[in-house]
């Protein structure tokens, strides 16, 4: 009856340990994919500032064009 129960015993602790390897190998493959999208989302944010910067860039130069278009519009009015 010992012999059964060790037996037993053993067996469970074999079989939780592969549930834990298996629970530690999905973590450590959830982590590195957080860790991927950590990445991608940090490149999507420094594309999202020069996208913007240039907006900016382009929107000054176009005030800067509108401005002088006036100029040149009001010297023919004069």
């Amino acid at each position: 009856m010992l012999k059964k129960i060790s037996l037993i015993a053993v067996i469970s602790l074999t079989v939780g340990c592969a549930s834990s390897d298996g629970l530690e190998q999905q973590v450590s493959t959830l982590s590195n994919k957080v860790d991927k999208l950590t990445m991608e989302l940090a490149k999507v944010k420094a594309q999202q500032e020069k996208n913007t910067q240039a907006i900016d860039a382009l929107e000054t130069a176009q005030e800067q064009t509108n401005q002088r278009i006036d100029n040149v519009a009001a010297s023919y009015k004069k």
